[in-house]
Order: C-alpha cells, then sequence, then structure tokens
C-alpha cells in the first residue's frame, strides 16, 4: 500500500490555500470543517463546495452564503442556531 494515500480510516487535516484565506469569514470555514470533521462530507466533496462558493459568491463568503449554497443538499447545520424547520 502506498504510504502517502490516507485510508479511509486516516484523518486528513485540510488547510487554507493563500487564494482561500481572503474569501472565507472564519465562521464560514469553520462549518466547512466541521463537517468533514463529522463525515457529513469527504474530502473530495470538501474540496467540490470550497471550489463552488469561490466561484458563486465575490468577496468575502460568509456562513450564511455557505449555508445558502448548501440548502437543500441535507448538509446545513441543523444544531446551530433552530431556525432550521422539518416538516414530515
Amino acid at each position: 500500500m502506498d504510504e502517502r494515500i490516507p485510508s479511509p480510516s486516516q484523518t486528513t487535516f485540510r488547510v487554507m490555500g493563500p487564494h482561500e484565506r481572503g474569501r472565507f469569514a472564519p465562521d464560514a470555514w469553520g462549518h466547512l470543517l466541521s463537517l468533514n470533521g463529522s463525515g457529513a462530507i469527504n474530502g473530495l466533496e470538501l474540496e467540490h463546495i470550497i471550489e463552488r462558493a469561490m466561484l458563486q459568491f465575490e468577496g468575502r463568503i460568509a456562513l450564511d452564503d455557505l449555508r445558502g449554497l448548501l440548502e437543500g443538499t441535507g448538509l446545513e447545520d441543523s444544531s446551530g442556531g433552530g431556525d432550521n424547520t422539518t416538516v414530515h
């Protein structure tokens, strides 16, 4: 097995690149990392969301922007302010 490729049981750590540092608000970036850390999204999905957010939004990407982007995917933060309503 190649030592450079993490196995599914290994945890990877995502570091913000210089082109992302000025774009994501700290709480938005933290939300992405928490989704990844909880297993709600994998590394490939995380990269896709980051790329999509950077293409879709001009300037700083706030947590509300990110939540809007993720709306309808089932990845919204349901543990936060309690403003998400689920109808069955």
